[in-house]
């Protein structure tokens, strides 16, 4: 899945969007001002923003989850914390009082811009089909027998709700880790299916459901149709602080979107496996 580069245009059609909503929602009695998130700010001696900045570069959703995406603003004594949100692809995703909800698989960039002071920043928003997976459609199945540990936490059946193990061949869903008891020891099962008997590169992603975040493991298999580990010695598989994140794949850039306060719309090159 690949998402070409925005250009000028779009990130000027923002600015002057936010520009309009500006002008509107000044004034009034009291001065107050009716900000993005519905709060009323009574006037006073107001704070301007020197900076805002989006806690996450790239937010990783599954379809119909929902992120609050952390704003951080600078200083902290801000008075108005309101912020105008807009995303490129609403079909993809929307942003509601500071929380991305995810329609549809896909990718966008979500855009926000501070009431005050207008500080502009900017994230990618990687919308994930929902975990599904129908066995029958695929005649030929390998195993994975796995002891799982997750930044130092052996992870349990009550996990699976908040985190899903998945096996991609590619970028399709290929099968979800499944804990299991075998003589009172806990294992997980991570059955991968595919319509040929041989071949295709096996990866595995942990899944973190309401943190917006897929992490990789290291381990790389390929789709032998044979059993990885057994019940009496389970397969290692560990993630740790050098994991890496999933990342899109962004067609012409290597980097992270941004506002500088202007009209144009800036990369920033990031690597983002440091």
């Amino acid at each position: 899945m690949k998402r070409k580069r925005i250009g000028q245009k779009t990130a000027s059609h923002l600015l002057w969007l936010c520009t309009i909503c500006s002008a509107l929602l000044w004034g009034g009695a009291g001065g107050g001002l009716l900000c993005s998130c519905g709060d009323y700010w009574e006037g006073g001696d107001p704070v301007d923003a020197r900076r805002m900045t989006l806690g996450r570069r790239v937010i990783n959703m599954m379809v119909g989850d929902r992120y609050r995406i952390p704003v951080l603003f600078e200083p902290d004594t801000l008075s108005n914390r309101s912020v105008w949100w807009m995303t490129e692809d609403k079909d993809v995703a929307i942003v509601e009082r500071d929380t991305v909800i995810a329609l549809s698989e896909g990718l966008t960039l979500a855009w926000a811009m501070s009431v005050s002071d207008h500080q502009t920043d900017s994230c990618w928003v990687s919308v994930l089909p929902a975990i599904y997976l129908n066995p029958k459609s695929y005649p030929y199945d390998m195993v994975i027998y796995a002891d799982v540990n997750i930044h130092g936490h052996k992870y349990t059946a009550a996990d699976e709700d908040s985190i899903i193990i998945g096996a991609y061949i590619g970028d399709e869903l290929r099968g979800i880790g499944k804990m299991r008891q075998w003589q009172g020891r806990d294992y997980m099962e991570i059955r991968i299916w595919s319509p040929v008997r041989l071949g295709g590169d096996v990866s595995l992603r942990c899944i973190y459901r309401g943190r917006a975040l897929v992490e990789l493991f290291p381990d790389a298999f390929e789709f032998d149709g044979e059993a990885h580990g057994t019940l009496s010695q389970l397969y290692p598989l560990v993630l740790d602080d050098s994991a890496r994140q999933l990342w899109p794949d962004i067609e012409g850039d290597d980097g992270i979107p941004y506002f500088d306060n202007g009209d144009t719309l800036h990369v920033v090159v990031t690597n983002p496996e440091e």
